[in-house]
């Protein structure tokens, strides 16, 4: 009894550095997958045709990508995975966090697929973790693939979502983008009928920041314009 109180607080701090990085895991696709949804151009230099595109199709045709096989549709993400944990190595940086993020990024994908097919194709965990809410859930996903396509991005869990829609951090990131570097996100591209574009321009949180980033960059260029002619 004395060595597992001993270790106690061990066990209790791996299971919170795994914690910590599966979620940090969900947050970093979220954040890739909003980019890619928000801002990526298929006509980019290998980035466009390896991950834009497809990504594109995937709105057009959800069931598409769970056709290929396993390599095929996640070896992009194991390369990008495999560097990071490469440099992670080289940083001195493998921990149970950093090693737990890197498995569960590099699975993302595959996560994703999960959520599309049916529910007798995928693994009794699986089934088992979705059904707890833990896992990415179809209706959690499908979610994302109703109207404008510009919520519920985080691919691994069910957890981060639902936060990140709440405190609308991605509108806001949109308006101060748009306020400031002038770029609207990418609507006709993918496609988006007409009222989910009016959803997501009718934003009110991104149109305050969108007003406030451009009130800022305008006011800043007149203080620019009268010290040079001071």
């Amino acid at each position: 009894m004395d060595v597992i109180a001993a270790n106690l607080p061990g066990a209790g701090l791996f299971i919170l550095q795994v914690a910590a990085g599966i979620l940090l895991a969900d947050l970093i696709s979220g954040v890739l997958h909003w980019w890619e949804d928000t801002y990526g151009d298929p006509k980019w230099p290998v980035i466009g045709p390896a991950i834009i595109a497809p990504n594109i199709l995937h709105h057009a045709e959800p069931l598409a990508f769970t056709r290929s096989g396993y390599w095929r549709r996640n070896r992009i993400v194991f390369i990008i995975a495999a560097l990071f944990g490469l440099a992670f190595w080289a940083l001195g940086w493998i921990n149970p966090l950093t090693v737990t993020m890197l498995i569960a990024g590099a699975h993302a994908n595959e996560i994703h697929v999960w959520s599309h097919i049916a529910r007798r194709k995928r693994p009794a965990l699986v089934r088992w973790l979705q059904d707890q809410h833990v896992l990415l859930t179809p209706q959690e996903h499908w979610a994302h693939h109703s109207g404008a396509f510009n919520k519920r991005y985080c691919t691994i869990t069910n957890l981060i979502n639902p936060v990140l829609d709440e405190l609308r951090v991605f509108r806001i990131v949109e308006g101060w983008v748009e306020g400031w570097h002038r770029r609207r996100p990418r609507d006709e591209e993918m496609g988006i009928a007409p009222i989910a574009r009016g959803r997501r321009a009718l934003s009110r949180a991104r149109r305050f920041v969108a007003a406030l980033g451009w009130g800022i960059r305008r006011n800043l260029g007149q203080a620019s314009h009268l010290a040079m002619a001071a």
